[in-house]
């Protein structure tokens, strides 16, 4: 009895300094991601990108294109009792080759953005690794977790917007 009582005693102990030694480590949370793209540079490229010709006349054949199969879907249901299966079958094809084109043009949309996205992450992601560095070093944290990943986390360990204020003064 009085050896498991020792066992219990030692391995208390052992839990309560292992709580004791993590609640000395300094952990934070980081969003690469979201830190890359709140840069003003990331800003500038989307805005540059959003407001380019190429862009701007997709979006707009989008929306156009949309408005059309809206105006031939009502039609439809205005007038579709009246038609014929043939007239059915004709104004069915022609909205779906309107959907077909509306896809096509939100896919070229998409993958501008992409692209976009994807230049924008390979040049700011060495500059948020060293932003986010000298942060673990001067703040000498034991542990930095994807913010993502955190079930939850405070925002006074949350790294994300002051490495977006360092990416953002350092102009290099």
């Amino acid at each position: 009895m009085l050896k498991n009582v020792k066992i219990i005693a030692v391995l208390l102990a052992g839990i309560l300094l292992s709580g004791a030694a993590v609640a000395q480590s300094k952990v934070a949370v980081f969003n690469l991601q979201a830190a890359i793209m709140s840069t003003d540079a990331a800003k500038s490229k989307v805005n540059a990108l959003k407001t380019s010709s190429e862009y701007s006349k997709l979006q707009s054949s989008a929306e156009s294109i949309r408005d059309e199969v809206k105006k031939m879907a009502e039609d439809a249901q205005k007038n579709g009792m009246t038609w014929s299966d043939d007239q059915k079958a004709e104004q069915q094809r022609k909205m779906n080759f309107k959907r077909s084109d509306f896809e096509t043009t939100v896919k070229k949309l998409r993958a501008m953005e992409t692209q976009v996205g994807q230049e924008i992450q390979k040049e700011m992601a060495p500059k948020a690794k060293a932003a986010l560095e000298a942060l673990i070093k001067e703040r000498k944290l034991d542990l930095v977790m994807d913010a993502n990943s955190a079930f939850y986390a405070g925002p006074n360990i949350d790294l994300t917007a002051e490495v977006v204020k360092r990416m953002n003064a350092d102009k290099k």
